[in-house]
């Protein structure tokens, strides 16, 4: 199941909060047993620094990197990824740093850099700074527990790390990749809905990971999907593709209902003979008995 970040996470009972301003937050992972394929869309952008074991993030165009002890990488708001924990001498360990729009537009405007061009934000691996290390270790054990929230300080703290992090990056290039993420336009809502409406999302899903409240991304979908609900048009497109798929082979209803995103089979059913006057496996048989004559 795709999990919107770092939302989900603070239901996770292998994560604790140590500081949180809304999505704004620090949160502290540990694991004793591998993950394999969990998938996650980055709904604030984010830095993940790997204490123990090693993460493995698969981004776009299938790209992987592998971030091993010590090191962190960078995770720009709206990717999707497909994440391998993988525990080393008993145990996985993490600290996952969130900044919303208002930490890095502070940030930014401290660094009195030029303007420059935006370009597509990818997943970058930032290395490994000792006196990040430090700063890491200090916050365990300020905060050995979990904590009550404190909105300033948790501010604070993730400010202080973009500023480590850019004091002990060579020629700006931390620097860049921030004003990059800061100077990035409101991703295209077509474009976005169509390479991700298999995914089980919800539309306040669909609306935060495209840059816009509730209300906004449904007079936007209006707009640019001439007048249809987002709802209905995730129905059609889902059952659409469904369709596609039990025409042209032999896949278990089960199989089409998580490859299309849907989360319930029996709603699966129910909405696809709604549309196609048939259920899914009838309709599937008279497309291969259509292939035979």
């Amino acid at each position: 199941m795709t999990k919107v970040l770092p939302q989900h996470f603070f239901d996770n009972p292998d994560i604790r909060t140590l500081l949180a301003d809304g999505h704004s937050c620090i949160l502290h992972k540990r694991l004793n047993n591998p993950l394999w394929g969990k998938e996650g869309f980055i709904s604030t952008h984010a830095i993940t620094f790997v204490r123990r074991g090693k993460l493995r993030v698969e981004g776009a165009e299938d790209r992987l990197l592998e971030v091993t002890e010590g090191n962190m990488v960078l995770l720009p708001k709206g990717i999707y990824t497909v994440s391998d924990i993988l525990p080393e001498s008993g145990d996985f360990e993490a600290l996952m740093f969130f900044f919303e729009k208002k930490t890095l537009e502070s940030f930014v405007e401290t660094l009195d850099l030029p303007p420059q061009r935006a370009v597509t934000a990818e997943p970058a691996l930032l290395g490994a700074h000792p006196v990040v290390s430090g700063f890491v270790d200090n916050l365990l054990r300020t905060y050995p527990s979990q904590t009550a929230q404190s909105r300033q300080l948790a501010q604070i703290k993730l400010a202080e790390l973009l500023y480590l992090i850019h004091s002990a990056s060579p020629d700006g290039q931390f620097a860049g990749l921030i004003t990059n993420l800061n100077n990035r336009e409101r991703r295209s809502l077509r474009e976005f809905m169509e390479t991700n409406f298999t995914r089980p999302l919800s539309i306040e899903d669909f609306a935060y990971l495209t840059g816009r409240s509730v209300a906004s991304f449904r007079r936007d979908f209006k707009t640019q999907f001439g007048g249809m609900s987002p709802k209905q048009w995730l129905i059609d497109r889902r059952l659409d593709l469904a369709a596609k798929i039990l025409a042209n082979s032999i896949t278990s209803i089960t199989e089409v209902v998580q490859e299309v995103g849907y989360d319930n089979v029996p709603h699966f059913i129910k909405a696809f003979g709604q549309k196609f006057g048939v259920s899914p496996k009838q309709y599937s048989i008279q497309k291969r008995q259509t292939l035979l004559v």
